[in-house]
């Protein structure tokens, strides 16, 4: 069986959770999917450099995306952050473990260092929120992103 390139999981990533926020009525979300069809070509059929240059841009763009989930209307960007983490999980698993070991690492030091981090934190927190039995999980987060805040950076 032919070994599928990072490149061509995140599209797979990005066309299967677009496709599902598109259907969100919220502005925002209509707006972040249309923006994905108008831009997907230059990624499937990259020019100018390496796919695995396009593949690191697309995944720091997969890190970025919870942030733009923000702009969300609550119950939307909840039902987003759950499309998003399906299409990880069925396009791209390994971008998953790498996060939550990422995140692991983040709790055990007890702070964050950077932005990615901090997207990564926030992220996780939107996917928690509303879910029984995280409260002491999310107090945890919620500390970490706000002492992170408060630097201000």
């Amino acid at each position: 069986m032919a070994r599928i390139d990072k490149l061509t999981k995140l599209i797979a990533v990005f066309d299967q959770f677009y496709s599902a926020i598109g259907l969100l009525g919220d502005s925002v979300a209509k707006q972040l999917a249309g923006n994905w069809v108008s831009v997907r070509n230059r990624y499937v059929s990259p020019e100018g450099a390496p796919r695995s240059a396009f593949a690191a841009g697309m995944e720091q763009g997969l890190r970025e995306t919870p942030m733009l989930l923000r702009s969300m209307r609550p119950e939307a960007r909840k039902v987003a952050a759950d499309a998003l983490a399906a299409a990880i999980t069925a396009h791209y698993p390994g971008f998953l473990a790498k996060d939550a070991a990422r995140l692991e690492k983040i709790k055990a030091r007890g702070f964050i260092r950077s932005e990615n981090e901090f997207y990564l934190v926030r992220h996780h927190v939107d996917v928690l929120e509303g879910e029984l039995g995280r409260e002491a999980e999310l107090a945890r987060l919620y500390e970490l992103v706000g002492r992170f805040e408060a630097r201000g950076e």
